[in-house]
């Protein structure tokens, strides 16, 4: 059996207005992030990383060695993280001579060996660049490496940089995120007949996967899949979700469980319009008896972190008895929650799309039905 050890979350709860961003959107914001948005920016990944792979953790993993082996994967959606256009200067020479706002070791290959190096994970390290899929999809990874390699370890960070202006533009002018000029009429919510679109946000998720856990476990994880869909536009969704039909199909026969086990769905939940009828096309047509929430609405939308961060968001939610309503809803809704309700037992679905017809499903039992 796998067990989710331990994780950790970071997100911004703050939203402010970044007046003079070339592309005006309101986003949640860290400090330091920008300085100022005329002048450039730090380095989100490293910000966001340092917020989860805090003390208690490394110590953690230095305190209590595994007997097997142990692998580190890093979820960062795409492959390089500069964010900013490159600036050619154009001297006479003929040489270009780029000018980067950001430092230059932005390949997430490159990162993600830095942080394994750090944290002991010597056997095993990868990336994953499956834009917002990616913190679900590398927990099939996990579950290989573990159930078949001999791996008794395996520790997962999920984050990204998608506060950078190509990002930003990209939202924004494809009309998926909210513009500003938008916001007074149009709130983000998910699987709402009048509101939709998602607002950009930053996150991180840290978690430590074992399969014989030195003190007890938040969750049992007990299985993941990830699946494709024939459509052929690789920046949209099927209309009947079959994309995530699959995945979830897929994560039931892995953890040998029937439709009927899950009780609770943590939604991959965007807010927009093609998302919210893939989605909710899938689930009533897979599920019978469950209740769905969403965390984009209240964090944002963090990209290839947002799978794992709001899995451990639901978490930490289910420990106080709480699944969260979906907010900034205009209808009563008793499935796809517009009201909180009390923790509910079962097993619980995480579910992830990402742009190329990536979908990622992953199965949990919180720790109170272990």
């Amino acid at each position: 059996m796998i067990y989710l050890t331990k994780y950790k979350t970071a997100a911004s709860y703050e939203q402010i207005v970044v007046e003079d961003n070339l592309y005006p959107q309101r986003v949640h914001w860290q400090p330091d992030t920008y300085a100022r948005a005329k002048t450039g920016m730090t380095y989100p990944p490293q910000i966001m990383t340092d917020k989860v792979l805090t003390k208690d953790v490394t110590d953690y993993l230095k305190n209590n060695p595994t007997k097997g082996k142990t692998g580190f994967i890093l979820a960062a959606g795409s492959q390089g993280w500069a964010g900013v256009r490159s600036k050619n200067d154009n001297r006479d020479d003929g040489f270009l001579h780029y000018k980067y706002k950001m430092p230059l070791v932005t390949l997430t290959n490159i990162f993600g060996g830095r942080i394994a190096s750090s944290l002991g994970a010597f056997d095993y390290c990868s990336t994953d660049a499956s834009a917002c899929a990616s913190g679900l999809k590398v927990l099939m990874e996990v579950q290989n490496l573990m159930n078949n390699f001999g791996f008794t370890r395996m520790v997962v960070l999920a984050v990204e940089d998608q506060i950078n202006n190509s990002t930003l533009e990209f939202f924004g002018r494809s009309d998926a995120s909210l513009l500003l000029k938008y916001e007074a009429e149009n709130k983000p919510s998910a699987f709402d007949p009048v509101y939709h679109g998602f607002n950009i946000g930053q996150g991180a998720a840290l978690a430590i996967f074992e399969t014989n856990p030195p003190e007890d476990p938040e969750a049992e994880f007990l299985g993941a899949y990830t699946a494709a869909e024939d459509f052929s536009n690789p920046l949209g969704q099927r209309p009947d979700g079959m994309g995530y039909q699959k995945a979830i199909l897929g994560a039931l026969e892995v953890a040998k469980l029937h439709p009927s086990d899950v009780k609770l769905v943590k939604t991959h939940g965007t807010g927009t319009l093609v998302n919210n009828q893939a989605e909710k096309t899938a689930l009533v047509t897979v599920l019978k008896d469950f209740v769905a929430t969403s965390y984009k609405q209240r964090v944002g939308h963090t990209l290839a972190a947002s799978g794992l961060m709001e899995t451990g968001l639901l978490l930490d939610d289910l420990k106080q008895n709480l699944v969260p309503g979906i907010p900034n809803r205009t209808n009563t809704d008793d499935v796809f929650l517009s009201y909180d309700i009390p923790t509910v037992s079962g097993v619980l679905l995480s579910l992830a799309a990402g742009m190329g017809n990536t979908y990622s499903a992953a199965l949990f039992r919180p720790v109170g039905n272990v």
